[in-house]
């Protein structure tokens, strides 16, 4: 295991040279210290939507939206991002989320980037890091403008 050495302030650049090569030898006059703990590990969420509590992806064209979009926001309210994803994929995953409880607005957008639906609240859900969780997200067709 690789373990980190610190050293006593050193007096001056001679001093600090000094106590570098001490460090490492290994001799008297420093101390080791565990190396610090690696940032925990990112997780992700798979954003899946239906419409109308249908997988279809003709669905999106009747409705007349191209793009799913989403906002997230963490447990402190801070805002984490917006993703965007075509409509018929009727899913997307979103990497790189940092352990945290979020919660956020999902809606379908038409060709010029205008709402198609109302915004669904999304429930509060765990990201943990290293696992994928699974968010799913209707809209039903009164949601529709």
């Amino acid at each position: 295991m690789r373990r980190w050495t610190t050293c006593a302030p050193a007096f001056s650049p001679g001093l600090q040279a000094t106590c570098a090569f001490v460090a490492l030898v290994g001799l008297a006059g420093c101390t080791t210290s565990p190396p610090p703990p690696p940032p925990p590990l990112a997780g992700s969420v798979v954003m899946d939507w239906t419409i109308s509590e249908s997988k279809d992806p003709g669905q999106c064209q009747v409705g007349g939206a191209t793009t799913f979009h989403v906002s997230l926001y963490d447990s402190a309210g801070g805002f984490a991002g917006e993703w965007v994803q075509d409509c018929s994929a009727l899913a997307t995953t979103i990497d790189g989320l940092a352990p945290d409880t979020y919660t956020g607005q999902a809606d379908l957008l038409d060709a010029n980037g205008q709402p198609r639906t109302t915004q669904v609240n999304l429930q509060p859900f765990d990201v943990v890091g290293d696992a994928t969780v699974t968010v799913p997200i209707d809209f039903p067709s009164n949601s529709f403008y």
